[in-house]
């Protein structure tokens, strides 16, 4: 049987997760919109994935512990026959909360191809638990910021990540700032100040020219990569996305970044900034 096991361990409390899991308001912002979500046993619902709505899939309740347990069947209809059990477990562990997500009964999915392999399942969890859930739970935005600049997506790609040009369209962030690493998916990459100060990312996802997604794991000091602590514990995993959408010569770059509550207000008035230097560098 193929299962996908998900953990994470939260500083909030039992009700916060609960409701996070069951109120089909809150589950809008940080999970799925599931109108049709009803806490009873028995009760079936059904949702699309995402603005394009795509993906239909279909659940009906089978276990609910308030506080502790809720478990469904998940179910994708128009592209398997198969069936599986999602179970989301809640368990308090030296005044922190743990959140442990099953997904049971992959297997059945053999007949919806590729797209429906464990390993994607595991990397969705993974995101939806640690990141967004995560997220919500603590505050974190993410924001989106968008340009368009009248050159290709090449000619901007190159321009976002030439060692030269980076330092001047990151310029509004801080002076001096430059990048470190070999450019490819699965890569460390350090974002450095003059000082040595600054923090270490992952490639997470790489579609040279059309996509990157960071994976912001920790601090730097004095050059070097500083272990997680209470702090950094809140954010680490945070991403941070670049889209390019080219059409008819212009290209559409959009920006996105978990934020913790503390740098919204600053980065809503530096990041356009960095933008309008990214388009004045790619136009010219």
């Amino acid at each position: 049987m193929d299962i996908v096991t998900i953990d994470k361990v939260f500083d909030t409390s039992k009700e916060n997760v609960w409701q996070a899991l069951t109120d089909k308001e809150v589950m809008k912002i940080w999970y799925f919109d599931i109108p049709r979500f009803n806490l009873e046993v028995g009760a079936d619902f059904s949702f699309y994935e995402g603005e394009k709505k795509e993906y239909l899939h279909e659940g009906k309740i089978l276990k609910v512990e308030e506080n502790r347990l809720l478990q469904h069947t998940w179910l994708h209809p128009e592209q398997s026959k198969g069936s599986s059990v999602v179970t989301w477990q809640i368990d308090e562990i030296d005044g922190k909360v743990r959140v442990t997500l099953t997904h049971e009964g992959l297997e059945s999915f053999a007949d919806a191809g590729p797209a429906f392999v464990p390993e994607n399942y595991e990397m969705g969890w993974n995101a939806i638990v640690k990141t967004n859930l995560r997220n919500y739970l603590y505050g974190i935005k993410r924001l989106t910021y968008s340009i368009e600049i009248n050159a290709s997506a090449e000619t901007i790609w190159n321009k976002m990540w030439d060692e030269i040009t980076y330092q001047q369209w990151v310029k509004p962030f801080c002076e001096g700032t430059y990048m470190t690493g070999e450019f490819a998916q699965g890569n460390r990459i350090h974002f450095l100040t003059k000082d040595g100060r600054g923090m270490y990312s992952d490639i997470g996802y790489l579609i040279p020219k059309k996509l990157i997604i960071f994976s912001h794991i920790g601090n730097m000091s004095d050059f070097k990569q500083l272990p997680l602590d209470a702090e950094t514990e809140r954010w680490t995993g945070s991403f941070e996305t670049y889209k390019l959408e080219e059409k008819e010569g212009k290209t559409n770059v959009i920006a996105e970044i978990d934020c913790v509550p503390e740098y919204i207000d600053y980065m809503n008035t530096t990041f356009p900034l960095a933008l309008q230097e990214l388009k004045k560098i790619s136009e010219n």
